[in-house]
């Protein structure tokens, strides 16, 4: 922890001297606090018409860490321990803010919070970060607020404490509300991609060692992006069809793709340990 500790005490200088450099590129991480098992046939959109075996496939869940002298970048922050337990009976293997101890990062040090879409798995614990402001896409703030937000087949993705809390945010002059596409930070933006929810975001971002797509719900596994199969979820098949190819022409242009729920995650990049690897070292796939 020795090197991720001196990472931290040149952090708190920097901010207090208000030192100006070129902007340094971002260590980047993805930690799992959750997973489940699961089939094939229960992930993928008609999954019996590729006459294909069924076979398993477990969905593992994320949220990801972008750091760099200068600031702390959350992208998502998973779904919150006690209610997603009595509402959903879904449990977390590790606890946000203990990963992020792993890390050597404390909710305090965040400074912004990018909230993908507002599914429960990837809003949960946006009160947990006090000093950071938060993004979130314009067309997502207006659909989860809006009049078709309570339909069934809609609400039971979203819990509604989290609508609440960026409610609160927008109040408290916390929220950040996303047009199409937007700077978080020198080094980090994000871009609208819909298909999944009507403002999913993906985020764009200079790592150590190259460019960084953070897909979150935009690919929830490679094989959509590989193979054009659509995860069982959607708010909008076209757009989903759609957002596939443009992550295909941003891994074509050279960037890294990060798929959002994929196992294959934690094989890909190297491990940090049993809940985190290093997105910014890629093992040969």
């Amino acid at each position: 922890m020795a090197e991720v500790a001196s990472h931290r005490a040149v952090h708190d200088q920097e901010r207090d001297c208000g030192m100006n450099h070129t902007e340094p590129k971002y260590e980047a991480f993805a930690l799992r606090y959750a997973s489940r098992p699961g089939m094939k046939s229960e992930h993928f959109f008609h999954y019996a018409l590729y006459q294909e075996p069924d076979t398993e496939l477990g969905l593992d869940y994320y949220f990801w860490v972008l750091r760099n002298q200068n600031r702390t970048v959350l992208v998502d922050c998973g779904y919150n321990r006690d209610r997603a337990l009595e509402r959903k009976n879904r449990r977390q293997d590790v606890e946000p803010v203990e990963l992020l101890k792993m890390i050597d990062v404390r909710p305090q040090d965040v400074d912004h919070l990018v909230i993908s879409h507002m599914h429960h798995d990837h809003a949960g614990n946006i009160n947990l970060f006090p000093n950071a402001t938060v993004s979130i896409a314009k067309e997502e703030l207006a659909f989860w607020t809006g009049e078709f937000a309570g339909r069934d087949i809609m609400a039971w993705t979203v819990d509604s404490e989290d609508v609440k809390t960026v409610q609160r945010l927008a109040k408290e002059e916390r929220l950040v509300v996303v047009d199409g596409e937007s700077d978080v930070a020198p080094g980090i933006s994000v871009t609208r991609l819909p298909g999944h929810t009507p403002g999913q975001l993906i985020t764009h971002v200079d790592g150590l060692s190259g460019r960084l797509v953070l897909a979150s719900d935009a690919l929830h596994y490679y094989e959509e992006m590989d193979r054009d199969r659509p995860f069982s979820f959607f708010h909008d098949l076209e757009q989903t069809y759609r957002s596939y190819g443009e992550l295909r022409a941003l891994r074509d242009q050279g960037s890294t793709i990060i798929a959002g729920h994929d196992p294959a995650v934690m094989t890909r990049f190297q491990r940090v340990n049993d809940h985190c690897v290093d997105l910014t070292t890629q093992w040969s796939i």
